[in-house]
């Protein structure tokens, strides 16, 4: 009986990945994390809050490559403005619900932010995407959230990584443990509507995503 209750009453979890650095890797970590989990057997809706709608881009291009109707996932378009309200009505319908924010600070990313389960923030490792991501995480624990800080498009060995992971951390950040690199497989699986998984669970760049899927889900 209980089980059954569990079954019925279970909520989808809101993981939203936010920053106001442009540029961050934020549609791109959306899109390989929702391929993930879709293929992993869980029901995942995907949101395109970015004006730049890259993930929308990414979602049609997967339509044509493999159909309409194949795709894995479900999109989106809520009145941002409404989002909380509107994101409760389908939190029984799946099992996470992935919203890539806007690149900046406005009330939508707020509501945003308000909304999230998980609040994940990529960040490049440069002084400008440090200075960009520190305000960020203010607002953040202002709202009463523990975001947590994803390295992406890492250099191997870059000594610049080191420094920024200490900046991070005297800033009271939490850093993830898995780290994203910059690995070129990223952005033509992308250009073409996939996911890293989509073409080896094996390669190294679906284990970097593996392993932040798992870590995402943990932490929940």
């Amino acid at each position: 009986m209980s089980i059954l209750f569990y079954i019925f009453f279970r909520m989808g979890k809101v993981i939203a990945f936010s920053n106001q650095k442009g540029g961050s890797g934020k549609s791109t970590l959306s899109a390989n994390i929702a391929v993930l989990w879709s293929n992993s057997g869980y029901k995942v809706a995907v949101v395109d809050a970015d004006s730049q709608k890259s993930l929308t881009y990414w979602l049609e291009a997967r339509k044509k490559y493999y159909g309409e109707d194949d795709i894995g996932l479900t999109q989106y378009d809520f009145d941002i403005k409404n989002l909380i309200d509107e994101v409760k009505k389908i939190k029984r319908k799946y099992d996470y619900i992935i919203i890539d924010s806007p690149p900046s600070i406005t009330f939508e990313t707020l509501q945003i932010i308000k909304t999230s389960d998980g609040l994940f923030v990529p960040v490049q490792p440069s002084p400008l995407d440090l200075m960009a991501t520190l305000p960020f995480l203010q607002i953040a624990k202002q709202e009463r959230k523990n975001p947590i800080i994803f390295l992406n498009r890492v250099m191997p060995r870059a000594k610049l990584t080191d420094a920024m992971i200490l900046r991070l951390k005297y800033a009271g950040a939490k850093i993830a443990r898995s780290r994203i690199s910059s690995k070129i497989i990223y952005a033509e699986t992308f250009s073409v509507g996939r996911g890293v998984v989509d073409i080896s669970i094996s390669s190294d760049a679906s284990r970097e995503i593996i392993n932040a899927g798992n870590e995402i889900i943990r932490s929940l």
